[in-house]
């Protein structure tokens, strides 16, 4: 029995199995391969097709739910099914129908909720029947000529219509009566309405987007546009508009985009859109405006377009009170003249775009009052020069474009205030050059396409500009920049130029750093990098052409000795150590790519060819990724660079084409060599190759060695690696013996050759005694030495008593506040034929400041003031008792006043008490008012009776 109940179970979990399989193929039903069907998050499926057969597809859909159903190309003229199943959003585009049955809505009545039709046949807007769901009705692009009434009478959810690019030509006052509480959006343009269709419009409570353009309408006429409450935008472009009359809108309060361009319209009266206060966009382009309408309080308002106008000037204070206006654009008039605060207060602006007028000048001012701005066009007028004060008020300008004008000059400093300006479009003017000091601070793009420039001397310091900046001077699609004269550069590039100022520039950089070059400039690389010794000649081994490059390429033995990695490189082992060895080293595979980089320039030149500008740029591009490729950073040994290099380096500087993060390794690296062997040797035990890394004290550079003296750590160490350094010279600093003059006399060598290139047995120019170091300690940090005249350094190394009267002015005014402890460095050096009075003689005097002070007080005249003062207390003391005495009788005689007021009051009551209802006598008592009492006696006439029914009816 139990067997037979397990079989029937089976049997159920795979009918259930089957039946569940036959449900997940209903939702996605087989259809024609130009179809695609997908299933939606909500259960129901999407329905894609293009050019399916209606009646089949319908079929094979059946009644499943759908969501969206989209089908396209159909060429069904006649639509008299649709599936059976709800849908949510149907499209029937382009399938040439031009009759709907309308039975076949009736199974959608209640889920359907979006219908496009656009884009077929249809002559009629077809007949939907009671579609309560029904939000959203496209029917662009048919032949729909008449809306008849009582044709949306079914559709109370209706919030959009769309009958653009139809043939309806006019809408009956009742057409859209039954939507027309509901509809949000109604899209009639690209008809052929002659005027706006008012009646049916009106009172349109919920209709926020309204667009009549490219139809025929001629003007607006008074209230035709009435009672939109909710109205935010209104397109009319494209129309034959010649006027809109100064009532046409009526209770509009919420519009906020405007359209009105491509029209006729030849005024248009500002103080009328001063009633829409949300308008935000106002576009008036392409009409026949002579005159800049009044946008006065429009503070709602942030774009404003009048392009393609007649417009001729702007006035004072156009557009005044727009305090969130964004964008103006007038581009495309007859604009000459431009008032003074035209742009007044408008701090929010930040796009003007005045091209295509005829304004000749820039007058200061002129452009004041948006201090945002951020762009700038005033291309294709008719300037002639710019100065410092046309843009100075613009300091947040980024884009400025002048081309096309008449521009001969650009004065000094017209950019100085724009420091954020990146894009300056110079191109097609009348420039020749620029005046040194037009441009101060950088501008990445500099547009000078179509100028006849004039690249003579005057020029260079341009041309020095635009590569120190790395300004990009003109547009890919545009041709290349070249000179027109004088005749030695016409027709010459500017780019080459460009680029043999760099070249130059970088040379005069290098030398500027002290190296020196003793190689001809047929040396690619010693054009590039000059100032590096120049190796040996080439040795046995060196053959070869790359080997013959590379000895007159002094940088490249200079580098292999210091990297010891570059040894590795085919013709590169010319000195002694390596022929020595016997072999090269094992190649290092992390050096490849850059090895190949870095001497594939080389070729050519090694070959006999002349080196060009494709060389130099691979050159300079491939110089980091080779150093930067350097394996074990710390095998580089910079005391076998030039020691000017080092001294560049410990200074901070940078080698150019040497990332800065290499440089610092590099020098990080050797300080903590430097310290190890320091320690090494304070300890008693020296390492082998310490000299290598503790250089004498006279090679580093002095001011280095000042500031570590005062206190700062040498780059790379902390304060106790540093003092460790600072001990070990500082237990080393040479005394001069004081009976040997000549070593002194030796010592004071103030040649001005470069260390470099002296003969290693000359003595260096200065010893670093204790008196020096200690005179180093208190200057102030970061003091240029080289300020220090020679003879004082000499004097102090000597342990003399320099002559202070010949020190720098600031340096003097610095050792005022010092002054105890420069005595205590004179008490010290002093010798015992140094008397008092030579010492006194070479201190600087310093001058008794003038101060201003106060004159001395005189005691006469300070006891008179106080006596005075006394009187003045005492004066005001009896004034204040006076006042309170007259304030006390002016009080008391108020009282007695109001009392006999008030017994005069008490006594006229008892008189009209004791008359009764006797008529009271012209004179009451005296001074009272004749009109009053005659008054009171006079009947009431007829029209004051009437006037008081009036008032209580």
């Amino acid at each position: 029995m139990s067997r037979l109940i397990h079989l029937h179970f089976n049997k159920f979990l795979l009918l259930l199995v089957i039946w569940s399989s036959s449900v997940a193929a209903d939702d996605c039903p087989i259809l024609p391969s130009t179809c695609v069907c997908n299933k939606e998050a909500t259960g129901r499926i999407s329905i894609t097709c293009d050019g399916a057969h209606l009646p089949s597809l319908f079929k094979d859909i059946g009644g499943a739910s759908i969501d969206r159903l989209r089908i396209s190309k159909c060429a069904q003229p006649v639509v008299d099914v649709l599936p059976t199943g709800p849908i949510r959003s149907l499209a029937l585009t382009n399938c040439q129908i031009t009759t709907i049955n309308p039975e076949i809505f009736r199974s959608v009545e209640s889920t359907l909720e979006e219908l496009n039709l656009s884009n077929n046949s249809l002559k009629n807007v077809p007949l939907l029947g009671n579609m309560s769901q029904l939000r959203s009705l496209n029917l662009f692009g048919n032949k729909v000529k008449e809306v008849p009434e009582g044709v949306f009478s079914g559709l109370s959810q209706l919030r959009m219509l769309r009958l653009e690019n139809n043939e309806i030509c006019s809408l009956s006052p009742t057409s859209l009566s039954e939507v027309k509480q509901k509809i949000e959006l109604l899209d009639l343009s690209g008809n052929c309405f002659a005027s706006v269709p008012a009646q049916a419009l009106r009172n349109s409570i919920k209709l926020m987007y309204l667009d009549l353009s490219d139809n025929k309408i001629s003007e607006i006429n008074n209230f035709e546009l009435m009672n939109l409450p909710q109205l935010k935008e209104l397109r009319l472009q494209n129309n034959q508009l010649h006027e809109i009359h100064p009532m046409a809108f009526m209770n509009v309060p919420q519009l906020q985009y405007l359209y009105l361009k491509d029209n006729l319209i030849g005024s248009l009266d500002g103080n009328r859109l001063q009633a829409f206060h949300r308008l935000e966009i106002l576009d008036v382009t392409n009409n026949l405006l002579l005159k800049l309408p009044e946008l006065k309080d429009l503070t709602s308002l942030k774009q404003v377009r009048l392009d393609g106008n007649l417009i001729e000037k702007i006035d004072t204070l156009a557009f005044s009170n727009n305090p969130n206006l964004q964008l103006i654009s007038i581009q495309d008039n007859n604009i000459a003249q431009i008032a003074k605060n035209s742009f007044d207060s408008l701090d929010q602006l930040m796009v003007l775009l005045l091209s295509n007028n005829s304004i000749q000048k820039l007058e200061r001012g002129m452009l004041d009052g948006m201090r945002n701005l951020q762009q700038l066009n005033l291309r294709n007028n008719s300037l002639t020069a710019v100065d410092e004060y046309s843009f100075a008020s613009l300091r947040f300008l980024t884009t400025l474009d002048l081309a096309h004008n008449e521009l001969v000059k650009i004065g000094k400093r017209t950019f100085s205030h724009q420091s954020k300006l990146f894009w300056l479009d110079l191109s097609n003017n009348k420039l020749t050059g620029f005046e040194e000091g037009t441009f101060d601070t950088k501008i990445a793009n500099l547009l000078l396409d179509g100028n006849h420039l004039i690249c003579d001397d005057d020029f260079d310091w341009f041309v020095r500009y635009l590569v120190t900046n790395r300004v990009r001077t003109f547009l890919p699609f545009q041709t290349e920049i070249t000179c027109a004269g004088p005749e030695k550069y016409a027709g010459v590039r500017l780019k080459d130029l460009m680029i043999k100022k760099a070249n130059d520039t970088l040379t005069e950089g290098m030398r500027s750093l002290g190296f020196n070059s003793d190689q001809s400039q047929n040396s690619l690389l010693s054009a590039l990098l000059p100032g590096f010794r120049p190796p040996p000649a080439a040795s046995a081994n060196g053959g070869g052409a790359l080997g013959q490059a590379a000895a007159g390429l002094p940088i490249l033995s200079t580098l292999s000795q210091a990297i010891p990695s570059m040894r590795n490189m085919p013709g590169l082992d010319m000195t002694a150590a390596a022929a020595a060895a016997g072999g090269a080293q094992p190649a290092n595979p992390n050096l490849n790519t850059a090895i190949e980089q870095f001497t594939a320039p080389l070729v050519r030149f090694a070959t006999g060819g002349q080196p060009v500008q494709s060389d130099i740029e691979q050159l300079i591009q491939s110089i980091p990724n080779f150093v930067v490729n350097v394996p074990g950073m710390g095998n580089v040994d910079i005391s076998k660079l030039d020691p000017n290099l080092i001294a560049h380096v410990l200074r901070g500087g940078q080698i150019p084409g040497i990332p800065k993060e290499t440089l610092d390794g590099i020098v990080q690296q050797y300080m903590l060599k430097m310290h190890e062997a320091a320690a090494a040797a304070q300890n008693g035990a020296p390492l082998k190759n310490g000299s290598k890394f503790l250089p004498p004290i006279e090679k580093f550079p002095p001011d280095i060695v000042a500031s570590v003296f005062q206190g700062n750590n040498l780059p790379g160490l902390n304060e106790e690696q540093t003092k460790v350094i600072k001990d070990y010279y500082t237990a080393r600093l040479p005394v001069p013996p004081a009976a040997v003059p000549e070593r002194i006399s030796a010592m004071a060598n103030t040649s001005p050759v470069p260390y470099s290139t002296r003969n290693t047995t000359t003595a260096p120019p200065f010893v670093f005694s204790k008196e020096l170091l200690d005179m180093l300690k208190i200057l102030p940090v970061g003091y240029n030495l080289s300020k220090i005249p020679a003879e004082i350094i000499t004097a102090f190394s000597r342990g003399e008593v320099p002559d202070l009267r010949k020190l720098p002015t600031d340096l003097i005014e610095h050792f005022k506040s010092n002054s105890e402890k420069l005595g205590l460095i004179f008490n010290r050096v002093a010798k015992a034929n140094a008397s008092l009075e030579e010492m006194l003689a070479k201190m600087p005097k310093f001058e008794k400041p003038v101060l201003s002070t106060f004159s001395p007080y005189d005691i006469n005249h300070l006891s008179n003031d106080m006596i005075h003062e006394e009187e003045e207390a005492a004066r005001a003391a009896r004034m204040r008792v006076y006042t309170a005495i007259a304030l006390g009788l002016v009080g008391a005689a108020t009282v007695v006043i109001l009392g006999f007021f008030a017994v005069y009051i008490k006594r006229q009551r008892e008189a009209k008490e004791r008359r009764g209802p006797m008529t009271t006598p012209r004179c009451a008592f005296p001074g009272a008012p004749l009109a009053n009492s005659t008054m009171r006696n006079q009947p009431r006439s007829h029209s004051s009776s009437h006037l008081h029914l009036r008032t209580n009816t």
